[in-house]
């Protein structure tokens, strides 16, 4: 019995050896160290488009050799596509030997080719997903030259919004009015508040009776200008002029919404964005 059992699970290890070796072979990697790709039917004329940006017979594909790479192979491209098959051989071995930036190079060139090809989206998932797979050095190097290809397309996005922006440029003028229209009050309930003693006993009391701990639509500069004039009189400093030290407090934010309003206004808006983009190109 014992010796039956014994039999038994020499059997299924060397089942489970045979059909281990059979998924390896399936896999489609041969002894050379090239994983095939095959393209279908329907794309394998953008195929040819896109391996015939390659340079010739793949040249922009060579990589160049990491010196202990022991690899003595005169081929050294990434990829290879054969038309007659419709086939993309990748040479695995080509990749792990190559140094860290023509490697890098090599699978920019061709994935950003192939983005802008006319291969159909599940041809071009199916690529990537196999050389993704392949090594996980190939995953960490497609990620950022995928990315890459996602950057907003604000020109684009401007034609889209095109006719919106008669109804915009509306509704900006109608904002620049009225920040203009709020400013302006702003300032003159301040200035009431400041320098109008029998106004702003109205205002506070109007606060009280509110609950309200200051009074409404009167700005935290004009309260600390009173204040700091209050507190000169009781010390020996000398006495501080009310409205200074408001316009002190004030003037940024007048010089950021004059800024902001004569944007509006001269209709340049669009260069200050094309502003920031540059800016913040330059930043990343």
């Amino acid at each position: 019995m014992k010796r039956k059992i014994t039999l038994l699970i020499m059997l299924v290890m060397v089942l489970s050896m045979c059909f281990g070796a059979v998924g390896v072979f399936a896999a489609g990697e041969d002894e050379s160290g090239v994983r095939t790709i095959m393209i279908p039917p329907s794309d394998k004329k953008y195929m040819a488009e896109v391996w015939s940006k390659m340079g010739e017979n793949g040249e922009y594909l060579e990589m160049e050799f990491k010196e202990n790479s022991r690899n003595d192979n005169t081929d050294t491209r990434l990829l290879e596509y054969d038309d007659q098959s419709g086939s993309i051989e990748f040479k695995i071995e080509n990749f792990r030997s190559a140094t860290e930036k023509s490697r890098s190079r090599a699978l920019a060139t061709f994935v950003t080719e192939l983005q802008d090809s006319a291969v159909s989206g599940q041809t071009q998932k199916n690529i990537m997903d196999t050389m993704n797979a392949m090594d996980k050095d190939v995953s960490l190097l497609l990620l950022p030259i995928v990315m890459q290809a996602t950057s907003a397309d604000v020109y684009t996005a401007m034609k889209w919004v095109a006719p919106l922006l008669s109804i915009v440029r509306v509704i900006l003028g109608v904002g620049a009015v009225l920040i203009t229209i709020f400013l302006v009050g702003s300032t003159v309930l301040d200035m009431a508040f400041i320098g109008l003693p029998f106004a702003r006993n109205w205002m506070d009391d109007r606060a009280s009776e509110n609950g309200n701990q200051k009074p409404k639509f009167v700005t935290n500069e004009a309260l600390s200008a009173v204040k700091q004039t209050e507190a000169s009189l009781d010390s020996s400093g000398g006495y501080k002029n009310a409205y200074l030290i408001y316009f002190k407090l004030r003037i940024v934010t007048y010089i950021i919404l004059s800024i902001c309003l004569l944007y509006l206004v001269l209709g340049e808006i669009g260069g200050l964005i094309a502003w920031l983009l540059k800016l913040g190109s330059g930043v990343v």
